[in-house]
């Protein structure tokens, strides 16, 4: 049965090269906002075009979100991790030998879709190779791969711009193609003992339940009627501020550090790594908000983001001020909170769906529409930034956005609760 010893072994095998997996794409996700200030040194970037490049990344993943998907749901997992981690290796590699700003830009848009084909990836491996406590666990301890990843990153890129920004580039990409090679092979070795667990988790899964928990049953179409029929219409203005504060302030903190507190770019780059440390209790905070007080993610978002708001207030009133602390203790604030919204929006909304089979359709749908956000905000705050010449515009920007999110999750709280998935069912208990 699904709670045998073996197949629990191979449950937490599982999880732990998804969370590896993962983990390695966030080594060449990082590495262009960490490389801006010496790529702009040596006249590679006029001022402004490191915007754009930043943006392609994002619109590309957003739009390669919204297609993989529906992609991986009838696709081999194994494959389909492993091809996209190679590709943003292979990326990253190219990024180092680019000499032109508009080839650079094209690699890093390719970076972009390249890299959006692992979340989804993970989302249908937690949604078909593991049981319901094992998924509901692997919910939040995922997200620890992101901070961990990005600190790798930031290691990295610390460690290798004395040498140069080049080499920062090239170990990621030569590190993103070994963590493929990992995954496939460790993967096709346990094939047999994760088809013995789906089945395990099948037979063992409540009536109606089978196709959610071993990925047996008819999936389904994530229609506009069903997207909407089914609560999700709420959660759209929820990612599109949640990119706008998670990867939209996130790719300019290397550059915000250096500009409004004076750290050279290595050292930007090595102070970055406590940003994400502390954002790994983020969606550990979340799920304990969800589960033991709200009950409900929208209201859990409306106070995380809320939260966030308080964090732009703080910037905007300390920068320019010279105070460095302060300002990347309420970075790491926003940050863990911006986290904790993305569990939520990436991991638990989209597991309500899985037993329709439309788990990595939602995920990556929503992880299509937050990046939509990124993109568009974060060449809005880059040209604020040089507008004014410091941050304190884009930091009641962040403020302002954090603002609207808590209002629009809180409007749409009743609705989810009404709508989701299985929500007669748990009133009905």
């Amino acid at each position: 049965m699904a709670d045998d010893s073996r197949h629990a072994g191979t449950g937490k095998l599982v999880f732990l090269l998804t969370f590896g997996a993962y983990m390695f794409s966030y080594f060449g996700r990082n590495t262009f906002a960490s490389c801006i200030t010496e790529m702009q040194g040596e006249g590679l970037l006029p001022v402004g075009f490191d915007s754009w490049i930043s943006a392609a990344f994002l619109v590309c993943y957003g739009a390669g979100q919204f297609i993989n998907g529906r992609l991986v749901a009838r696709s081999d997992p194994r494959r389909f991790m492993a091809a996209g981690l190679c590709a943003s290796g292979l990326c990253n590699v190219l990024m180092a030998v680019a000499g032109n700003r508009f080839l650079m830009l094209a690699l890093w848009a390719l970076n972009g879709y390249a890299t959006s084909m692992l979340w989804p990836t993970v989302i249908r491996v937690f949604s078909e190779w593991l049981d319901d406590g094992e998924r509901a666990r692997a919910g939040a301890d995922v997200s620890v791969s992101i901070p961990a990843g990005m600190i790798v990153c930031y290691l990295i890129c610390s460690a290798m711009l004395p040498v140069g920004w080049r080499f920062a580039f090239i170990l990621a990409g030569l590190l993103l193609v070994a963590g493929a090679a990992a995954w496939f092979f460790s993967v096709g070795a346990l094939g047999g003992r994760i088809r013995q667990k789906v089945e395990a988790c099948r037979v063992s899964a409540p009536d109606g339940a089978s196709g959610a928990a071993g990925g047996g049953g008819r999936k389904g179409s994530l229609t506009l009627s069903l997207f909407f029929a089914c609560g999700l219409g709420v959660m759209i203005p929820a990612a599109l501020f949640n990119g706008a504060l998670k990867e939209g302030v996130a790719s300019w903190i290397p550059k915000l550090l250096a500009a409004d507190y004076g750290f050279v770019p290595s050292a930007a780059s090595m102070v970055a790594v406590v940003i994400p440390a502390v954002s790994i209790a983020g969606p550990y905070a979340a799920v304990a908000l969800t589960r033991r007080v709200f009950r409900n993610e929208c209201i859990t978002m409306a106070v995380l983001f809320a939260v966030s708001a308080l964090c732009g207030l703080g910037l905007y009133l300390i920068s320019g001020s010279g105070r460095a602390v302060p300002a990347l203790i309420l970075l790491a604030v926003e940050a863990a909170c911006m986290w904790g919204v993305n569990s939520q929006l990436m991991s638990y909304v989209a597991f309500h769906f899985r037993g329709l089979g439309l788990s990595s359709a939602v995920s990556g749908t929503l992880n299509a529409i937050l990046f939509a956000g990124s993109s568009s905000f974060t060449v809005l705050y880059g040209r604020m930034a040089d507008a004014s010449g410091g941050w304190r515009a884009p930091a009641i920007a962040w403020t302002a956005v954090g603002l609207a999110a808590a209002v629009c999750c809180l409007a749409g709280a009743r609705s989810w609760a009404r709508r989701r998935p299985g929500a007669r069912e748990e009133e009905g208990n």
